[in-house]
């Protein structure tokens, strides 16, 4: 039920619902004696400020951390280039 809770409170048009129910949402999360839920409630409350900014404007961090996943798998792959300057090719290049 949390879990489709929270699903909904991300997929609602209204911002002053989402923030509503998202501060609702926590108490019952941290009521709701599952550890994990109390530690996901406990994160939200910490960063609820972050949370409310990406419902209210839509915008999130994903694009730069697909980036930086990216960045990160060249440079397991490509294990002995000294080079900077020809791994920041490579990056560039993909």
């Amino acid at each position: 039920m949390l879990k489709e809770w929270f699903y909904d409170i991300c997929h609602n048009e209204k911002y002053s619902i989402q923030r509503k129910e998202l501060f609702e949402w926590i108490k019952n999360a941290e009521n709701s004696g599952i550890k994990e839920f109390k530690k996901c409630a406990a994160t939200f409350r910490h960063w609820s400020k972050e949370i409310l900014n990406a419902f209210k404007y839509g915008l999130t961090n994903g694009v730069t951390e697909g980036f930086n996943n990216k960045i990160k798998v060249l440079k397991r792959i490509s294990y002995g280039i000294k080079n900077f300057e020809r791994f920041r090719t490579l990056i560039l290049h993909s």
